[in-house]
């Protein structure tokens, strides 16, 4: 469970690999964040998010003591895809060794909302405050 929470919060959100585009697109992701992570078992946990244009940070609002790369601040970067969609390569490994790096792609649901899944399986849904 641990492990995939990390892989959720790491995923999940949530680190784009920032290029000169997507940093200048308008409908670009700065800003606040509020992220909900559902994993397979149906438990639910809330992560912050803030991102500027080349990257930002990310941490689930729940530690694990079992499982040192949950809920540390993440560094991440992300970058628009063509379609329209949204790649954030979240990169816990750069805060603590030994944690996995992942990358999530988002769609864009609404204005204010994006949703992704995780390798594991973890449901990502990101909110602008």
């Amino acid at each position: 469970m641990k492990r995939a929470l990390w892989s959720l919060c790491a995923a999940g959100a949530a680190a784009l690999a920032a290029d000169g585009a997507a940093a200048q697109a308008p409908d670009g992701l700065e800003g606040d964040w509020k992220g909900r992570i559902t994993i397979k078992s149906g438990r639910q946990f809330d992560a912050d998010l803030q991102l500027q244009a080349t990257g930002g940070t990310w941490r689930t609002l729940f530690q694990s003591p079992a499982d040192p790369c949950v809920g540390i601040p993440t560094p991440m970067q992300w970058r628009r895809l063509d379609g329209g969609d949204y790649e954030l390569h979240f990169q816990p490994s750069k805060t603590l060794n030994g944690c996995r790096d992942t990358v999530v792609t988002f769609q864009r649901v609404d204005a204010t909302t994006l949703k992704g899944q995780s390798d594991a399986g973890a449901q990502i849904v990101l909110t602008r405050r």
